[in-house]
């Protein structure tokens, strides 16, 4: 008599288990939590100190105009410029500088200190230039 062999019956496999995942959420969220706690100084620093320099750049612009304006209309140099200084300061900057030539042309100098999350107090500086129109 031969003997067979016969493989034993197959059993279920257990349910997987969910216990190697367990922990995963707590460290998914904590990771977030200190990306945000890094990201944020850092988009923090970088927006003020882009309106610091738009800011500034406005200043100018506006002291720029109000210097040309008013040595157009007849005034000296150094009186369109202690003007202009007025718009700078009015727009929350200090003015730095005021250069009007002969011809009309004025440029500004505008300076606007802001304090940064971590790394301080910063100094953005911007000129702006304008002058007359010209006649073609």
């Amino acid at each position: 008599m031969t003997a067979r062999w016969s493989p034993s019956p197959r059993r279920p496999s257990p349910a997987p288990s969910r216990h190697h995942e367990a922990g995963s959420g707590t460290i998914l969220t904590i990771v977030l939590v200190a990306a945000l706690i890094i990201l944020l100084p850092a988009t923090l620093g970088l927006v003020t100190a882009v309106q610091a320099k738009q800011r500034a750049r406005a200043a100018a612009d506006l002291g720029a105009i109000a210097a040309v304006s008013n040595f157009m209309a007849g005034l000296d140099a150094a009186t369109s410029c202690r003007r202009a200084a007025g718009f700078v300061t009015a727009n929350a900057a200090q003015p730095t500088g005021c250069y009007i030539t002969p011809e009309g042309a004025a440029t500004v100098t505008a300076r606007v200190t802001a304090r940064l999350p971590v790394v301080g107090m910063r100094t953005s500086t911007t000129s702006a230039r304008a002058g007359p129109v010209r006649q073609r």
